[in-house]
């Protein structure tokens, strides 16, 4: 029989570190400066209301009937879904994305700056995934319009997190319609002196990566197609496809853009199989408008970087691999997709998705955070894969809320079957084990 570590150590310790972390919380001054609480709560504190969100958080679909009774749950009283509805706002939003923030700012012990990492406070990781939704909420988050010109919905999920302790730094819902480049400058509110920010060619905006570096932090970003590159002393243009045909690969300062902000720009060449795949999506692109022309599917054989980093802190092909580090939080997106049913939301109304979203958010994070430490627990020779350990966690959602309310499972389960077993109305219909009973008793 293979030999297996105890399961309850990667959930006890992380969720119980949740507990106190919620209990040590404002989270009343938190609700009060994100506009969702007005008025001193009359019956539910916020902290037993988040405490009951946290527990929901590994729900699949989440209705109001069960919302309010774990609610009541959590606070020890009887609660309608109608009180909870009263209390639903857009506010809701802000409120619990700044609790996630506050709750999950660090899933790890932080590693030690040194190596390629030296120097660097953070390393912040900004990216972004998109749900589709029905299309009747279209209104509060419109997607993207099709040949007929009918809109469909979708909402994105803006994503910034710290690679070198896995935690969450800035978190925000927005329609589709607003693009990776219009959010950009999100990242101004949080970035530090210090900081390496890691962002993928949608985020590319050159007067927000000048902003970055006024701040006193780094960058590392794809370089767009058709940015004027100069040189520094002559001010010439660069022909930069014509220096890589030469010399096969490129390192230098040169002027960027319209507002000639002096960066580094880096390219190294890829194997043909990788260029011919991205000259084939190239073409596939359906919208005649962005047909690439020929000199841009002949840079294509390159990939082209810019940064603020100096070349005496990393080479041209240690920049490559560090933006290869990028591809993390896609993992961390597809097992968020594949096993914790992101996509299972309840899409009554534009507020109810959004306090979906931010709860299937908040039992992503803490499965984050239970994979962390199971990973620190397994045997070192065992090397533990985010994705299995996802879908062996998404099994656990009731076990995970009984330790979360601080009950025992059959407790758990009895509030369940109270709950949710009977008819809401028409006291006198009979379900089929009734039915037969009465028949019974009339034949003997």
């Amino acid at each position: 029989m293979p030999h297996t570590q105890p399961l309850p150590n990667a959930l006890f310790q992380p969720l119980q570190h949740l507990r106190a972390a919620l209990a040590a919380l404002d989270a009343e001054a938190l609700a009060r400066h994100s506009g969702f609480l007005r008025r001193r709560p009359r019956k539910i504190p916020i902290g037993d209301l988040l405490l009951a969100f946290c527990a929901l958080a590994a729900e699949s679909v989440l209705s109001l009937e069960r919302i309010a009774a774990v609610i009541g749950l959590a606070a020890g009283c009887s609660y309608s879904k109608q009180a909870f509805h009263q209390r639903l706002s857009p506010f809701i939003e802000r409120f619990l994305a700044t609790v996630a923030v506050a709750l999950f700012s660090q899933l790890s012990a932080p590693l030690r700056q040194q190596g390629c990492f030296a120097g660097f406070a953070r390393v912040l990781l900004h990216d972004s995934t998109v749900q589709s939704l029905p299309r009747r909420l279209a209104a509060a988050f419109p997607g993207s319009a099709n040949q007929k010109s009918a809109t469909r919905a979708a909402l994105k999920i803006q994503w910034v997190c710290d690679l070198l302790s896995g935690g969450l730094v800035q978190l925000s819902l927005a329609s589709y319609r607003r693009n990776d480049q219009a959010a950009a400058a999100d990242l101004l509110d949080v970035v530090k002196k210090g900081d390496l920010v890691l962002r993928d060619l949608g985020y590319f905006s050159l007067p927000v990566l000048a902003q970055v570096q006024a701040q006193g932090a780094f960058f590392l970003s794809r370089l767009r197609h058709g940015v004027v590159l100069r040189d520094p002393q002559t001010k010439q243009e660069v022909d930069l496809l014509k220096h890589l045909r030469q010399a096969g690969r490129f390192d230098r300062w040169l002027l960027v853009g319209a507002e000639q902000h002096l960066l580094r720009v880096v390219a190294l060449p890829v194997p043909e199989a990788v260029a011919n795949r991205r000259r084939a999506v190239a073409r596939s692109n359906r919208d005649g408008r962005c047909a690439p022309s020929r000199r841009r599917l002949a840079l294509m054989n390159w990939s082209l970087f810019v940064t603020n980093v100096s070349p005496s802190v990393w080479s041209a092909e240690v920049v490559a691999e560090i933006y290869g580090l990028r591809w993390r939080i896609e993992i961390i997106f597809k097992s968020w997709k594949s096993y914790l049913r992101l996509h299972e939301l309840n899409c009554r109304s534009a507020d109810l998705v959004r306090l979906s979203v931010l709860l299937k958010l908040f039992y992503c994070l803490l499965t984050t955070r239970c994979f962390n430490h199971w990973a620190l627990k397994a045997a070192p020779d065992r090397p533990v894969s985010l994705l299995r350990f996802t879908r062996a966690l998404a099994y656990c959602g009731p076990l995970l809320a009984a330790i979360l309310l601080d009950i025992r499972p059959d407790e758990l389960l009895n509030h369940y079957l109270a709950q949710h077993t009977f008819y809401d109305r028409r006291a006198d219909r009979k379900n089929f084990v009734q039915h037969l009973a009465e028949l019974m008793r009339g034949l003997t």
